[in-house]
């Protein structure tokens, strides 16, 4: 028995050693032709692309899925098949991804439909237009000039030479590219056929995800009990549930979020007559998924562009668009998002910064969830650890060295 023993033992060195090599190769093997590497990954991840499409759409669609099963087709077959439970299941998922599915393309296609010819015609005006609008603010601050001669004269002869420098690039750099980037724009996001293939099958991998998540959850499950001790698979199973109720919970009430201000912002604007309302209320929208600093990235260039045709208006909109901020940050916000993140504004920042850095865009949108998420594992593991050794846990204990002048006392009256 004992020699069985040392013999799993000396096997067990030996595998780890092997695997230990292996992977050592395997890493100089990868550093030494990085070229063909990156080519392989471009490749791998083209190849893969419909399918990590099919699983982010289906991860979008399963909230609008478990409404529709939940309040429409459950109860509507659960009444009518009430001896076939069964069939009454069957039914009500396939009714709720149909209907899932066509509520989303509805949506887009709406949206569409709606916004590209508007902005076709806002964005061919703003364009045809600049000269004039920039004729319209040299005009404004002369006017102005009169009354405060020392202040707005160096913005005048500041705002000529700059003018001229932007008219130029208008002229030259945007005019004779507008065409194509219009229709190349009113084309969507999927522009080559390609992409549009990627999209359907996408779309074909979500309806089997959708169709069978169940399934599929109950075999990483089943996958994940068969590599960790009980103990431990629970363990990661709970933080995947973590992770998708922080991730995508975020991510989906943020989408959300941004489409109300959005909707809120086109008819506040249309109301008080704001120049190219649906261009800037889009803007605004959009820009607005990006935490913290969105509402800036979308109200400064929009307010610029307003000012060249009306300063007056600018003013508005600047009043106008603090209200609707002010609205969202302190009502709409925190009724759809909650507190799902967690963080303070410092560790937003933090997130945004540097997820912005290294991932541009996208890095910024899904940086705050991400960094959420990380940061809640980190908390929780140094929670265990610190009641492992009979300590709070509660981050107002440890000010001005309460902890330890507490441990002190705790040592001496023990002794």
């Amino acid at each position: 028995m004992k020699r069985n023993i040392k013999e799993n033992k000396y096997f067990r060195w030996g595998l780890t050693a092997f695997v230990v090599i292996a992977v050592a190769l395997l890493c100089n093997q990868i550093m030494t032709n990085w070229g063909q590497v990156a080519d392989f990954s471009g490749m791998l991840a083209g190849a893969l692309r419909p399918i990590i499409m099919g699983l982010i759409i289906a991860y979008v669609l399963n909230p609008l899925l478990k409404v529709y099963e939940k309040y429409l087709f459950g109860k509507l077959f659960g009444k009518m098949l009430k001896k076939k439970p069964k069939a009454a299941r069957r039914l009500t998922r396939i009714f709720g991804v149909v209907f899932a599915l066509i509520t989303a393309l509805a949506i887009v296609s709406g949206l569409m439909l709606l916004i590209i010819p508007e902005l076709y015609v806002n964005i061919n005006r703003l364009i045809t237009s600049f000269p004039g609008y920039v004729e319209n603010v040299i005009a404004f601050l002369t006017e102005l000039s009169k009354e405060h001669p020392e202040l707005v004269n160096p913005i005048i002869d500041y705002f000529s030479v700059a003018s001229q420098d932007l008219i130029a690039w208008v002229r030259d750099g945007v005019l004779p590219n507008a065409n194509q980037f219009i229709a190349e724009l009113s084309m969507g996001i999927y522009g080559t056929f390609r992409a549009i293939l990627d999209l359907i099958i996408g779309v074909i991998v979500a309806i089997y995800v959708l169709g069978s998540k169940e399934r599929y959850a109950a075999g990483a499950r089943k996958f994940i009990y068969s590599l960790f001790k009980k103990e431990r698979a629970q363990k990661v199973i709970a933080l995947a549930a973590y992770t998708d109720d922080h991730f995508g919970g975020f991510l989906v009430g943020k989408v959300l979020d941004s489409a109300i201000i959005g909707v809120l912002s086109f008819i506040v604007f249309s109301i008080f007559n704001i120049p190219y309302t649906l261009l800037v209320s889009v803007f605004v929208g959009v820009t607005n998924v990006i935490p913290f600093f969105g509402p800036f990235l979308g109200a400064i260039p929009s307010m610029l562009l307003i000012l060249l045709v009306n300063p007056w208006k600018a003013l508005i909109f600047g009043v106008l668009i603090l209200a609707i901020q002010q609205l969202d940050g302190n009502v709409i916000g925190p009724k759809i998002l909650g507190n799902k993140t967690g963080l303070d504004s410092f560790a937003v920042i933090f997130s945004i910064l540097i997820f912005g850095g290294l991932f541009g865009i996208p890095g910024m949108i899904v940086g705050v969830p991400v960094f959420a998420t990380v940061w809640g594992i980190v908390v929780a593991v140094c929670d265990k650890s610190l009641e492992r050794k009979k300590l709070p846990t509660d981050i107002e204990a440890y000010g001005h060295g309460k902890v330890i002048e507490e441990t002190v006392k705790t040592e001496n009256t023990e002794e």
